[in-house]
């Protein structure tokens, strides 16, 4: 049976500041099971929780240990420990999808949308997805579990503020909205709820350095790699089509770091074999300062 997991953050979309504020805690060698925990990180008890939650999720942390990312992003001297660099964001999102720790997001990137023959959807229609889903694999998940993960995931990639709404501040808040991967389309419904549309395109705003990172991290060790294969594995991922995986491929090898071939019809890369993924993270960090 495939293991899918649902809920868990309390129904809180992650705040920007949040994953700082975890990994702070952690380094101070706290413990999120002591009973100052409220006072220490300053929120409510389920926002303790969602904090965890999300900490996992984005693969920063996991009982009370950083991960490798999260050393290399949130440490004193890391990359970008306040999140300022839109290059982290796309990170996040890569790695939530990755550790499939909160299964509906690589569900709703990858399955839903490619079954899909037009890019509009509503939440409706991912919950129904997901809850024949889990009958096929003989899960029981109670439907609102699945109902407040959709709207969670949304609040993630979306804002969904009005003019004069008191939601404006918590709305910008959310993590991931600048990525540009779910829009809403204004003024139209679906059977009376919101229409939303999946942005599958070029993606300008995707740095080609954090391309070659989730090429690298999800092809380890290799060093040829077909185009068709890494559109598929990574830059579906990020909603980049074929245009824009090739700009970035040739963008990449006018800078050294991979050979972009095409013989006989067969594209691939071939990465330059002195290189890591960690070196091209840095090598990306230190050119945008």
């Amino acid at each position: 049976m495939v293991h899918l997991k649902f809920s868990g953050h309390e129904t809180f979309h992650c705040r920007h500041f949040w994953l700082k504020k975890g990994v702070d805690f952690i380094n101070q060698g706290l413990d999120f099971k002591e009973p100052e925990v409220v006072v220490n990180l300053g929120v409510g008890k389920n926002m303790v929780s969602s904090i965890q939650f999300w900490l996992n999720a984005f693969d920063i942390a996991e009982n009370g240990e950083l991960s490798e990312l999260g050393k290399n992003i949130f440490s004193e001297d890391g990359f970008d420990k306040y999140l300022e660099n839109n290059g982290t964001l796309w990170l996040l999102h890569f790695f939530l999808l990755k550790k499939d720790y909160a299964s509906l997001y690589k569900l709703t990137f990858l399955d839903f949308r490619k079954t899909r023959i037009s890019a509009e959807f509503n939440e409706e229609q991912i919950v129904d997805f997901i809850t024949k889903l889990t009958v096929r694999n003989g899960m029981k998940i109670s439907p609102k579990s699945i109902e407040n993960d959709v709207k969670v995931l949304i609040r993630n990639y979306v804002p969904l503020y009005k003019i004069g709404s008191k939601s404006l501040e918590d709305d910008f808040s959310s993590l991931l909205i600048n990525l540009d991967l779910i829009t809403k389309v204004n003024d139209s419904f679906i059977n009376g709820s919101q229409e939303f549309r999946f942005l599958y395109d070029s993606k300008t705003n995707l740095p080609a350095h954090i391309l070659l990172f989730a090429i690298m991290d999800s092809f380890e060790g290799q060093m040829s790699i077909s185009v068709s294969d890494l559109q598929t594995e990574v830059s579906d991922v990020f909603l980049c089509n074929r245009e824009g995986t090739e700009i970035k491929l040739n963008e990449l090898q006018d800078l050294g770091h991979l050979v972009y071939k095409d013989d006989a019809g067969r594209k691939e890369i071939q990465i330059k074999k002195q290189i890591n993924k960690w070196t091209i993270l840095k090598d990306y960090y230190e050119k945008d300062i």
